[in-house]
C-alpha cells in the first residue's frame, strides 16, 4: 500500500489560528502570517506568537518553523 504526504502547504494559509497547549493551564496561539519556501525547497511558517492563560494574554512578537514541526506541535484552534 502506497501512502501519498499531505501538502502541509495547501493547508495552513494566511490568517489561520492554531493552538499548543503548554505547561500549567496556557496555551501558545500562532496567527499564521505567511508561509515561504526557502532554496532547497523546505516551506516555513512565519506566525505571530500569543500566550494565552485563564486571566490573561500576552502578545510575544513573532516566529519562524518549518512546516513539518509546525504541524506536529500545534492543532486548529476553536
Amino acid at each position: 500500500m502506497l501512502f501519498r504526504k499531505i501538502n502541509l502547504k495547501e493547508k495552513i494559509s494566511q490568517g489561520d489560528v492554531f493552538h499548543r497547549d503548554m505547561l500549567i493551564s496556557t496555551k501558545e496561539q500562532a496567527r499564521v502570517l505567511y508561509v515561504t519556501e526557502d532554496e532547497q525547497g523546505n516551506s516555513h511558517v512565519h506566525y505571530e506568537r500569543t500566550v494565552i492563560g485563564s486571566c490573561f494574554r500576552e502578545p510575544l512578537g513573532t516566529r519562524v518553523l518549518a512546516i513539518d514541526a509546525f504541524a506536529r506541535d500545534f492543532h486548529v484552534g476553536h
